[in-house]
């Protein structure tokens, strides 16, 4: 693995050679400025742990964090506190947090109140199937009802359902067991809320029906899976990369994992696009079933011809990454293209060994939470004395740069799919085009898409 200190050694004599490069390159037309350059403000820190969209049916509607306006949810959108879920009569949605499994029937509303390492907030209006599974350190589920809220915290399968203006709120512990309002709701049982001031429970057994079957359907079996004896079940997605790749052992990198079925110009974040989201900025949004995971965790390495994911050392916890690439270019402007006055967005995945440092944040220990899994040593990054990353970040050998992929720029900013809109420049260009870390500086600024019925 490569290490700053070995990346240091460079900086003398490539400092200054990208931007001759850019600024002699011939036949440039001169680069224009970002039509909207609003970066997000520096933060100390971003959430670590998030929840992935992993399937919708029909019409499911997604509210960012402060927003008001619903829009079109999609899979492996990355969900944090303070957004929502919502479906229509005839419309399903599941979501994953770590290896937890939340199925939210037609006709329902779920905000994720609260999210961290330990606990997860939900409030929900209408049905939800849970699916809670054993964590070393346990984790607990409060779920605010109208008439109150339910505790969960033994591992089992839980369906429950806010009622409605004619119907009884309803608690189902299949396995496990759920608590509301100091009443324990046993496994193999079901409590009715009656309508009243506090809300009383009525219990008796507990009956699957055709939600419940279907849910179950859609879940993993994560006990048969191969995935967690080589990463985390905390890493959200995880369970999606059993079925589609295997894992294979490596002198260089240890334990591998190498996806099936590729495009022959398949690369690491060429197939999907790109969506800003507060507070972390560019964000991937992959197209692959199994790309959640993949996208913002780990590294990526071409070895001998095929791309294999390197996870990297196991970390029980490990911290979310919106897009673990580099950029190329100039900050609010991009790589300028020969014969065109558009310039062009070009990023590649970084590979094992190279510091991912966010533009959002200067928190040295959220830095170092980000990488910890894939550096020798994360307690080596370390910030200049005028507060910035150090040079050595920029200017090493990066190991992927030569398999870059570029768009033009208004593609890149509008989101649209990146495998349509590539772009070919010259080998050096990629080479020599100035490194970015985190996010190539470009609005529009965070906004929730564009609303639709949901």
């Amino acid at each position: 693995m490569r290490s700053l200190l070995h990346r240091l050694s460079f900086a003398v004599l490539s400092a200054a050679a990208p931007f001759a490069a850019q600024a002699g390159a011939p036949n440039m037309a001169p680069i224009p400025p970002a039509a909207v350059a609003a970066p997000l403000p520096a933060s100390p820190s971003a959430p670590t742990r998030v929840g992935r969209v992993s399937l919708v049916l029909g019409k499911v509607g997604f509210r960012a964090a402060g927003a008001s306006d619903w829009s079109a949810a999609a899979p492996n959108f990355p969900v944090a506190a303070g957004e929502a879920l919502r479906t229509d009569t005839q419309s399903r949605v599941a979501l994953e947090i770590g290896p937890q499994t939340l199925d939210l029937a037609p006709g329902s509303e779920l905000r994720i109140a609260g999210l961290d390492r330990q606990r997860i907030e939900l409030v929900l209006q209408g049905r939800l199937y849970l699916h809670l599974r054993p964590r070393d350190a346990g984790e607990t589920i409060a779920i605010a009802l109208p008439q109150g809220g339910v505790q969960v915290s033994a591992p089992g399968e839980y369906d429950i359902d806010s009622g409605g203006p004619n119907q009884p709120a309803r608690i189902s512990a299949f396995t496990g067991s759920a608590r509301f309002a100091g009443t324990v709701i046993a496994s193999g049982h079901t409590a009715a809320l009656a309508a009243a001031k506090p809300a009383l429970a009525t219990q008796g057994p507990a009956a699957a029906d055709a939600f419940d079957a279907w849910s179950r359907l859609q879940d993993y079996q994560q006990a048969k899976l191969a995935s967690p004896y080589y990463i985390s079940p905390e890493m959200t997605g995880y369970a999606a990369l059993d079925g589609h790749g295997n894992w294979e052992k490596s002198a260089e990198y240890g334990e591998v994992w190498y996806p099936d079925g590729l495009p022959a110009n398949w690369a690491p974040y060429r197939y999907g696009h790109w969506q800003r989201i507060a507070p972390w900025g560019w964000t991937w949004i992959d197209d692959q079933p199994w790309g959640f995971a993949p996208s913002h965790y780990g590294r990526w390495a071409l070895i001998g011809k095929r791309w294999g994911w390197v996870p990297g050392r196991f970390v029980e916890d490990p911290a979310y990454v919106p897009a673990v690439v580099a950029f190329l270019g100039t900050p609010g402007v991009g790589v300028s293209v020969a014969g065109s006055s558009t310039p062009a967005i070009g990023w590649f995945p970084l590979a094992p060994g190279e510091v991912y440092w966010p533009s959002y944040s200067r928190n040295l220990d959220y830095v170092r939470d980000l990488n910890k899994g894939d550096l020798d040593d994360p307690a080596a990054v370390a910030l200049e004395p005028d507060g910035n990353p150090p040079v050595e970040i920029t200017v090493g050998q990066f190991a992927n740069r030569r398999m870059a992929s570029v768009v033009p720029r208004p593609d890149f900013v509008a989101g649209h799919p990146v495998a349509p809109a590539l772009l070919q420049l010259p080998l050096e260009r990629l080479v020599d085009a100035p490194v970015i870390t985190g996010s190539p500086r470009l609005g529009p600024a965070p906004a929730p898409r564009p609303t639709v019925a949901a």
